[in-house]
């Protein structure tokens, strides 16, 4: 893939800056062709399918805009990178996942540890390295009050720091990953007891156990720390605000993420039409119908909480709505997919059908991570409605 000249204008208003994305796609049709569809093969081969794209972003300009210039971007709004998803989702090509970790993680390193964005973010927008989470814990999921996993403050030989110990699961793209955000115990005064660490994943100590899940590839990972050192510089935020920090960021994974995955189901109801029998799509209108219904309503949604988290604005439980219209929309399609093309996620062996049970496999877990759906409704009768607390 040739090298692409930057051209993205991070001070464009919204209508030019659709029409020189278009304009853009247009003039590398060619170079973009591999994009028409995700991979089917495991994380490290998507890995190495889509960093030739996200380098061609990167030096382009695309995603990099919305960004601070202080920590490697060209400045303008955030909406930008959103403006992007959409058009390159209707121009019918896949947006790098890659790039929605950092869509979730950037915003929290801006915040709360610009230093820390200054040195990673530029490689993994450039796509250089690769950044997950370690929040859950086998016995701490949706409660992240309850984690047990403890960083230890030091003064030793290796200069202040914690000692991080324990085990974090659920990690998505852990088995490719550089970084990780760890959310870990550093006193026991249970939310406020809570820090977050910038846990380099090469460092001694640190164990990563890939998890085969149904899609037939490792989308998660076990991480397992046995006494390891993280410097002080690597805090996120002060020491005992990790509980702030987290909440901060599940605003950007509920809410930006849910904005990309939107543009992405209207690309995908496409793909059930143009792959569906006639007769069998004119015999599953309904389905096809409620499937639209779900991703409109997500897109109603996702929009305005695009437009506040841009302004800063904190979110607070309403958040929880994106979440749960996500889990819906994207059990929807795939459900409304394996109907109207029965038999084929069932018995077909064409790539076409394999990318259709992949994304049936892997949106069974939507209404789990991230925060279960039946704790997001408690949220949404008791913070928001003024309902009783349930029993």
């Amino acid at each position: 893939m040739t090298s692409s000249p930057q051209i993205a204008d991070p001070h464009a208003d919204l209508p030019a800056l659709r029409v020189a994305i278009r304009t853009w796609l247009r003039d590398h049709e060619a170079e973009l062709q591999p994009y028409r569809h995700e991979i089917v093969g495991d994380i490290p081969q998507m890995y190495t399918h889509v960093r030739p794209l996200q380098r061609m972003l990167c030096e382009a300009g695309w995603t990099r805009l919305g960004w601070p210039v202080e920590v490697g971007g060209l400045g303008g709004s955030a909406v930008m990178r959103a403006e992007l998803m959409e058009e390159f989702a209707a121009a019918g090509y896949t947006f790098p996942d890659l790039l929605a970790t950092i869509e979730i993680m950037g915003p929290m390193l801006v915040k709360y540890a610009p230093e820390l964005a200054a040195q990673h973010l530029p490689a993994a927008i450039a796509g250089d390295e690769v950044w997950c989470q370690g929040f859950s814990e086998p016995e701490a999921g949706s409660d992240l009050g309850g984690l047990r996993c403890k960083a230890v403050p030091t003064d030793g030989p290796n200069g202040p720091g914690f000692v991080l110990s324990g085990q974090k699961m659920w990690s998505s793209y852990g088995s490719i990953s550089k970084r990780c955000c760890v959310l870990a115990r550093t006193n026991d005064n249970g939310h406020r007891g809570l820090s977050m660490l910038w846990v380099d994943l090469d460092s001694p100590g640190v164990t990563m156990v890939p998890t085969m899940c149904e899609t037939h590839r490792d989308d998660v990972s076990e991480l397992f720390f046995d006494d390891v050192f993280v410097p002080l510089d690597r805090l996120v935020g002060p020491e005992g605000a990790g509980w702030e920090v987290v909440m901060y960021l599940l605003q950007y994974e509920r809410g930006a993420y849910a904005w990309k995955r939107q543009a992405e189901m209207h690309t995908h109801l496409q793909e059930v039409l143009h792959q569906a029998d006639p007769v069998a799509a004119a015999a599953h209108t309904t389905a096809i119908g409620e499937a639209y219904l779900a991703i409109f309503a997500l897109r109603s949604q996702a929009g305005p909480t695009l437009g506040l988290l841009d302004s800063g604005a904190a979110l607070g439980p309403g958040i929880s709505i994106d979440k749960l219209l996500l889990g819906v929309a994207e059990q929807t399609i795939t459900d409304t997919a394996r109907n109207v093309l029965w038999p084929a996620l069932e018995l077909d062996d064409t790539e076409a059908a394999e990318r259709w049970r992949r994304r049936w496999s892997y949106t069974r877990i939507t209404t789990i991570y991230g925060g279960a759906a039946e704790v997001q409704r408690d949220l949404v009768a008791e913070r928001l409605l003024g309902l009783p607390r349930g029993k």
